[in-house]
């Protein structure tokens, strides 16, 4: 099969370490997705969030766990999907930047569908989930700076 890629682009009023510590807060990641709950269930390196943590969210019986792939503070941090639902393999590099006091956060995904033909599915849930996402970090690095 083919991988499929999406990125998105946000702009935030917020200094690049603001964002940072907003975006790299996992926990957090449960007052803006459908999941309840967010859990560090592997602690990474620095503790909580960094390189090899995992984070489990999770909504009624579904969980979805996620692996740091990459840690690189205060502007890179990469993950991979280590629950295959709706992929065989799922990754996401997220790259901070300041631009004249805005913080660009950039936010690119890669997978490759469990199923044939369902491509085009998956990659909308995938989008509606990195747009809200996008959303609360901002949101919420805004409000703290």
């Amino acid at each position: 099969m083919v991988n499929t890629t999406f990125a998105s682009v946000t702009r935030i009023d917020a200094p690049v370490a603001a964002v940072w510590e907003v975006m790299t807060d996992h926990v957090r990641y449960a007052r803006w997705g459908s999941a309840k709950t967010v859990i560090i269930e592997r602690p990474g390196t620095p503790a909580p969030n960094g390189l090899g943590a995992i984070r489990c969210f999770q909504a009624g019986p579904m969980k979805v766990r996620e692996e740091v792939t990459a840690w690189e503070p205060p502007t890179r941090m990469t993950y991979r999907l280590n629950s295959k639902q709706m992929t065989k393999t799922y990754t996401s590099k997220m790259v901070l930047r300041d631009e004249g006091g805005v913080t660009v956060l950039e936010w690119s995904s890669t997978f490759e569908p469990r199923v044939p033909g369902t491509s085009a599915v998956v990659r909308r849930i995938y989008e509606r989930a990195v747009a809200r996402f996008a959303a609360g970090i901002k949101a919420d690095a805004e409000l703290a700076a």
